[in-house]
């Protein structure tokens, strides 16, 4: 990729090159987002996306939807969960950060058992969910060692997923991250960074299989149309809103923006462009580019009935080509 003049390779930036990190829970430092903070008007641009995908595969496989017992792991302020109760005989949420976990107490109250932990070390006891859920969470996660913690999180995912259940990811390629969000091409250094958090698609589709989940060619979903944000809200002001902080709140890349320092330059571009009378025309430009790559990626898999290591686990050729 090129930035600024200098092309890079994804895996040359690493956590070290951010200048803004915020401690977590448990004392380790590697989150870019101060979610204390943004948590607290997250929803208001926010809506969950992919709960039809997920459904869809729940309602395929060996257990009555009813009576699935489902776990979201990185539930946020629960938008996902509240989308999905009711469907499904129970809900689980566990969440890293103490101000998204607040708000998912007083979002969903003693309705779901929400608790606080890592994805590399869930607290559940092995073979417990019917399925889990993983909503643009990957790029919160350290991207040290060739993104070995996602590995560890999908091993994790599927130790505690009953024999045939549905693990569902939600998250963006690089591309979608430098392509389908209109403001970072007004902030060069965030974007590289951004793009650095996300782990490509092959790195992603290589570990589900390495853990032992079944990725084919349908595994995947890339929904063109939709946002992350609510569909009402992305657009609502236009460019204006990247003047507006509950707007930047409602996606973590404007922190990014402003923790490399790039926040005003972007913003005074803008100013610029509204004086001038071609913001309109820009941003209608940013969303074609939007709408030919899409914001987000859904890969759902499905562990397998027979066991890691036994004779019929190999990797199929279905899935060898899914990685490739």
């Amino acid at each position: 990729m090129t930035i600024g003049g200098m092309k890079r390779k994804l895996s040359e930036v690493s956590a070290g090159d951010e200048h803004v990190l915020h401690a977590g829970f448990d004392g380790k430092v590697h989150e870019y987002c101060p979610y204390n903070e943004t948590s607290k008007t997250y929803d208001v641009q926010r809506a969950p996306l992919g709960v039809n995908v997920m459904l869809g595969a729940l309602a395929q496989g060996d257990v009555e939807l009813k009576k699935q017992r489902v776990l979201d792991i990185g539930c946020g302020t629960g938008t996902f969960i509240r989308a999905i109760m009711g469907k499904v005989r129970s809900v689980s949420g566990m969440d890293y950060n103490d101000g998204m976990l607040k708000q998912a107490y007083e979002n969903l109250g003693q309705k779901v058992s929400l608790s606080q932990g890592s994805a590399d070390n869930l607290t559940f006891a092995t073979e417990t969910f019917d399925a889990c859920s993983m909503n643009q969470v990957l790029h919160h996660f350290p991207k040290d060692d060739d993104y070995s913690f996602v590995k560890k999180a999908f091993e994790e995912a599927f130790r505690v997923l009953k024999t045939g259940g549905v693990f569902h990811v939600n998250t963006s390629s690089p591309e979608q991250q430098r392509d389908g969000f209109w403001w970072l091409s007004l902030f060069p250094e965030a974007t590289e960074k951004m793009m650095a958090r996300f782990p490509p698609l092959h790195i992603v589709k290589k570990y589900l299989v390495a853990a032992g989940f079944n990725v084919d060619c349908d595994s995947l979903t890339v929904p063109i149309e939709r946002s992350l944000m609510a569909e009402h809200k992305y657009l609502e002001h236009g460019v204006s809103g990247a003047f507006d902080s509950t707007y930047r709140s409602g996606d973590s890349s404007w922190a990014m923006a402003e923790n490399c320092g790039e926040l005003e330059m972007g913003q005074k571009k803008l100013k610029e462009m509204l004086d001038m009378g071609t913001a309109d025309r820009w941003l209608a430009q940013r969303e074609m580019l939007r709408k030919t790559v899409g914001q987000a990626t859904f890969i759902t898999v499905r562990k397998p009935h027979s066991s890691p290591g036994s004779p019929h686990s190999s990797p199929s050729s279905d899935q060898e080509n899914a990685v490739a």
